[in-house]
């Protein structure tokens, strides 16, 4: 598989199911989100990211 293969192919995959189009990177924001929402700690958000800081998750969250 090419490096490339999923982020190039990611609007399409949207566009063939009638999703809203976002950023294939936007994925992230939304993962980040849904952790924090169901209790997982900035902590461990922190580490899942690879963020070296919670001030980078409070960004990502307020997007």
């Amino acid at each position: 598989m090419k490096p490339g293969y999923i982020a190039q192919n990611f609007p399409l995959l949207l566009e063939k199911h009638n999703f809203r189009r976002i950023r294939y990177h936007d994925l992230r924001h939304s993962c980040a989100s849904l952790l924090l929402a169901n209790g997982v700690g900035m902590k461990e958000v922190q580490e899942w990211l690879g963020h070296s800081n919670y001030s980078t998750i409070d960004n990502v969250i307020r997007m």
